[in-house]
């Protein structure tokens, strides 16, 4: 059974969302907390989730710091957070603190499930609202990014890109292209250098708005 915890600091959305997953075979939720503090203490005292939803803005601290906490007390558990905001500074503040999944609190109960599934799976997620709304704006942005040189990669290039924008570490990339680590390691600099770009949210977002990458209705990153 994958064990569920639920950081959210509104009792009946926090219910709602226990009630959702408890009903999914696999899920058991072993935690609910109604603020950082509380889920800290959780795992100090030996909690150990596999998923964690964990709400932006709790009652005693931001929910960002509440994952940075996670990454040093249970780095294998994958944190989705759960929120009504869609701007870019929360987005990229969200994943470089070490959250596998970003969901609006809008989303339907299959996508909460199907976000938890994947983030399960090892993989990153971003809910389908917000991708549209990120769509969007990499649409208004189409006549600055015409102006800028294209970026030419390599078939081996885009091939790495594809993978890591599909959530796979260096690692898993180099065995499904039956290469060495440091291989990727080498063609993910180019990508970040030919880019302009400083890490792999950033690479991903330039790609897309540059048309390196397809946006579906939800993508991983």
């Amino acid at each position: 059974m994958e064990k569920v915890l639920i950081i959210e600091d509104h009792g009946v959305v926090r219910a709602g969302i226990s009630h959702i997953l408890e009903q999914e075979a696999g899920l058991v939720i072993t935690g609910l907390a109604k603020n950082g503090k509380e889920a800290l203490e959780l795992v100090r005292k030996g909690l150990k989730p596999d998923v964690v939803l964990c709400d932006l803005h709790l009652g005693d601290m931001c929910g960002i710091d509440v994952v940075r906490e996670f990454q040093q007390l249970v780095p294998e558990a994958g944190v989705i957070m759960l929120t009504v905001e869609t701007s870019e500074y929360y987005i990229s503040e969200a994943f470089q603190a070490g959250v596998k999944g970003y969901l609006l609190k809008e989303a339907d109960s299959d996508e909460l499930v199907h976000a938890v599934r994947k983030v399960l799976q090892g993989k990153y997620f971003i809910c389908t609202g917000l991708a549209r709304q990120l769509q969007a704006r990499l649409i208004r942005q189409n006549d600055e990014s015409a102006k800028q040189p294209s970026v030419e990669l390599s078939e081996r290039e885009s091939e790495v890109l594809r993978l890591l924008a599909d959530g796979m570490t260096n690692v898993e990339v180099a065995n499904r292209l039956f290469t060495s680590k440091r291989t990727v390691e080498g063609h993910r600099l180019s990508l970040l250098q030919k880019t302009g770009t400083r890490n792999g949210l950033e690479l991903i977002k330039v790609a897309m708005l540059q048309g390196l990458l397809k946006i579906p209705g939800e993508t991983s990153i």
